[in-house]
């Protein structure tokens, strides 16, 4: 498994421990949180800097984050959202939108992969659906 891939996980999992322990947002609190799950990984400098950008980037633009995701789902409210199945999309739709260094086709398969892995048989095929539908371009659509 490639260091990125073990980053992504660390951000999942820091992702979920933020939102299901419904911490206030605070410096102390993300650091503490990010500190506790990227050491359970084997992560490199590298790896460990890109994990921690791409937290925070999440967590910085959660709101628009989240609308993106909600326009983009079919029959579906954001509630109804399993909470791993959320930040996955989260993730994705941030390293689409917001990190655009990431390929997109790169961060749809980490996302992809994620899914498969932490969550149900059918939920590779739901963040695939979502995830293909937003561009960067959907950032502007937000704004019109």
């Amino acid at each position: 498994m490639g260091p990125r891939r073990k980053a992504r996980q660390a951000v999942l999992e820091a992702l979920y421990a933020f939102e299901a322990g419904e911490y206030r947002e605070s410096p102390e609190i993300l650091q503490e949180i990010w500190n506790y799950c990227y050491e359970r990984y084997d992560l490199g400098e590298k790896a460990e800097f890109f994990g921690e950008k791409l937290f925070r980037t999440v967590l910085r633009n959660k709101a628009t984050i989240d609308e993106l995701i909600k326009r983009n789902l079919q029959n579906w409210q954001m509630s109804r959202v399993a909470l791993v199945d959320r930040n996955i999309l989260r993730m994705g739709v941030c390293e689409i939108v917001f990190l655009p260094e990431i390929p997109r086709k790169v961060a749809i398969d980490e996302s992809i992969e994620l899914a498969k892995k932490y969550s149900t048989k059918d939920s590779g095929r739901f963040v695939n659906g979502v995830l293909d539908n937003i561009t960067e371009s959907s950032l502007e659509d937000l704004h019109e």
